[in-house]
C-alpha cells in the first residue's frame, strides 16, 4: 500500500522489533512532541533514519569540553595528588606534559563495543505509517495536552465506546482493524480495551456505542467480549488506533487481541492514533 509524504508521515517500528511498552511510548512522545494532532504518530523519520550511534559520543565530549572550560577535569579524571601542582622544574619534558594535561583536562576515553545500527532503507520502507486522520468530537487535545475521556465512555459511566471519526484510508483497503490499548503496558504486555476487526474500508466513522454491521468483536483484557475501558488507579492513558489491511484477516468472534494485532502489523502500512486521558475525580 502506498505510503503519504508530509509533516505527519510518521514512522512507527516494526512489531518484531521493539517491545509493546517501547511501541506505546514512543506513540505518545511523537503525539505530545506534534501537538497532539490528528493523525499523529510514535517517531520522527529523519531522526529515525539518522545514525543514533554518535550520541553517546557526543554526549561524552561535550561533557569534556564543559568541564575544561571550567577549568576542571573531565568527569572519571582522577584528581592531582595534593602538593603536586607547580612542583615539577618548569625546563623539565615532564614537567610540560603535566602542565599541558593540567591546562586540557584529561582525554576522554572512546567508548568500546558494538555500535548500534540505524535503521537501512529496507527496514524504512517496510515500517508502518501512521498517516490516517483519526479523531473524536469527545476526545478534543489542546496545545501540548492529550483530549480527555469523559466516565460516560468509562466503566464509572455508560462504558460505551465514543464516536470515532476517520480519513485518508488508502486506495486498496480490505479492511480495517481497530484496537484501544492502555498506554502503560500490564505485566509487560499490551492492556487491550477494545479490538474490532473486519470494519467495512468504505466507513468513515463509528457512531457512539454502535457496532458497525459485519465488524468482528474481539476478547479484552478483561476476558470479556467487547469494549470495557476501567482503570484500576486514578486514571490511565489510552490509545485508539486503527489499520488499514490490505487483505482481510477475517478472524472468529473473541479473537485474541494480541495475536491479531501481530498480525496486523505485519501487513499494515498505514494507520491512524489517537491517545486519550482519562482521570477520575
Amino acid at each position: 500500500m502506498a505510503s503519504r509524504t508530509g509533516p505527519e508521515r510518521l514512522l512507527i517500528a516494526p512489531a518484531k522489533a521493539a517491545s509493546a511498552r517501547a511501541l506505546l511510548a514512543l506513540a505518545l512522545a511523537a503525539l505530545l512532541l506534534s501537538g497532539c494532532g490528528g493523525g499523529s504518530s510514535e517517531e520522527d523519520p529523519a531522526a529515525a533514519a539518522g545514525d543514533s550511534t554518535s550520541a553517546p559520543a557526543a554526549a561524552q565530549a561535550g561533557s569534556a569540553a564543559g568541564s575544561r572550560e571550567a577549568g576542571g577535569a573531565a568527569p572519571g579524571a582522577a584528581a592531582p595528588a595534593k602538593g603536586q601542582a607547580g612542583s615539577t622544574p618548569s625546563g623539565s619534558a615532564a614537567g610540560t606534559a603535566q602542565g599541558a594535561a593540567a591546562a586540557n583536562g584529561a582525554r576522554v576515553a572512546v567508548p568500546r563495543g558494538p555500535r548500534e545500527q540505524a535503521p537501512g532503507a529496507k527496514e524504512i520502507e517496510e515500517a508502518t505509517v501512521a498517516d490516517i486522520s483519526l479523531q473524536s468530537p469527545a476526545i478534543v487535545a489542546s496545545a501540548g495536552h492529550l483530549g480527555r475521556l469523559d466516565p460516560t465512555y468509562t466503566c464509572d459511566g455508560k462504558d460505551s465506546w465514543p464516536t470515532l471519526r476517520w480519513a485518508g484510508v488508502p486506495a486498496g483497503t480490505a479492511e480495517l482493524a481497530l484496537f484501544v490499548m492502555n498506554l502503560q503496558p500490564v505485566e509487560e504486555k499490551i492492556f487491550f480495551d477494545w479490538a474490532l476487526a473486519g470494519i467495512d474500508p468504505g466507513l468513515s466513522e463509528i457512531q457512539a456505542g454502535a457496532l458497525p454491521k459485519g465488524a468482528i468483536v474481539g476478547t479484552n483484557g478483561f476476558g470479556e467480549l467487547g469494549y470495557s475501558l476501567c482503570p484500576q488507579g486514578a486514571g490511565e492513558t489510552y490509545m485508539f488506533a486503527l489499520y488499514a489491511l490490505p487483505t482481510a484477516l477475517s478472524p472468529h468472534r473473541g479473537f485474541d487481541p494480541l495475536q491479531l494485532r501481530k498480525r496486523v502489523l505485519d501487513v499494515s502500512g498505514n494507520a491512524g492514533l489517537l491517545p486519550a486521558v482519562y482521570e477520575r475525580g
